[in-house]
C-alpha cells in the first residue's frame, strides 16, 4: 500500500524524534509554571504579566524570522529569494504589530493604570521563555521542513489566543473590585494562557501544517 508523500515525510520525522519527544514541551510547561509562580509570589501587577508575554511573543517572531531565512528550497529556482522576501516582510509586519503593542503598554503605564513592578522577576520570566523557544527551535530544526508560507503564518495562530486570553483577563480584572479581581482572576487567566500556549506548541509540532511538497522516502521504498 503506497503512503502519500506528506505522510512519508511525517513518518520520517516521527521515527527520527521518537526517542526525544518531550524536552521542548517540558521546558514550555516549566516556563509558564515559573511565570505563574513569580506572578503569585511577587504579587505581580498586570503590567508585569503583559511585559513578559510581550517579550515571549517577540521571541517567537525572532525564531520565525530565522526559520524563514533557513527555510528549505528543495532545489526550486527562486525559492531562496522568496524566503528572504517573506522574512523581510514578516519582520516589518510582525515588528510593527509589537511596536504598537509596546506603545499600548507604555501608555497604560504612563497613565497610571498599572506598572511593570518587579524588574528582576520580569527579566527572569523573559529569559526563561527565550531559552524555551531556543531549545524548541534547535530541537525540532533537523526534523521539520515547513514551507515559507506555513512558517510565515504560524506565529500569528500561536500568539493571538495567548494575547486574547491575557487581554480578556485584564478587562475582567478591571471589572471585579478587591482582591478577587487583582489576584485570583489574573491567576486564572494566566493558567488559561498557559493552556493556549501549550496547545499552540502541540499543534505546530504535530502533523498539521506540514510541508506539502513531496518528501523523499527511503531508498528502494
Amino acid at each position: 500500500m503506497n503512503t502519500p508523500p506528506v505522510r512519508a515525510k511525517t513518518d520520517a520525522a516521527d521515527l527520527g524524534t521518537m526517542d526525544r519527544p518531550s524536552l521542548p514541551l517540558l521546558s514550555l510547561v516549566v516556563a509558564n509554571g515559573v511565570t505563574i509562580a513569580l506572578a503569585l509570589l511577587q504579587d505581580w501587577e498586570l503590567g508585569a504579566v503583559l511585559a513578559v508575554y510581550w517579550f515571549q511573543s517577540v521571541t517567537i517572531g525572532l525564531f520565525t524570522f530565522v526559520g524563514l531565512l533557513l527555510a528549505p528550497t528543495h532545489g526550486v529556482a527562486g525559492a531562496r529569494i522568496r524566503s528572504v522576501f517573506l522574512a523581510g516582510f514578516f519582520a516589518v509586519h510582525y515588528g510593527l504589530f509589537h511596536l504598537g503593542y509596546l506603545v499600548f503598554l507604555a501608555g497604560f503605564v504612563s497613565g497610571g493604570l498599572f506598572s511593570f513592578g518587579d524588574p528582576l522577576g520580569i527579566t527572569i520570566g523573559c529569559a526563561i521563555f527565550f531559552v524555551n523557544h531556543l531549545v524548541s527551535f534547535l530541537w525540532y530544526r533537523p526534523f521539520e521542513e515547513f514551507s515559507p508560507e506555513v512558517i510565515f503564518r504560524e506565529p500569528y495562530a500561536r500568539i493571538f489566543p495567548m494575547h486574547l486570553t491575557i487581554i480578556l483577563g485584564a478587562f475582567v480584572t478591571g471589572m471585579i473590585p478587591g482582591g478577587l479581581g487583582t489576584r485570583l482572576v489574573p491567576l486564572l487567566f494566566l493558567v488559561l494562557k498557559a493552556g493556549a500556549d501549550i496547545g499552540g506548541h502541540l499543534k505546530k509540532h504535530g502533523q498539521d501544517g506540514r510541508l506539502s511538497a513531496p518528501f523523499p522516502g527511503p531508498p528502494g521504498g
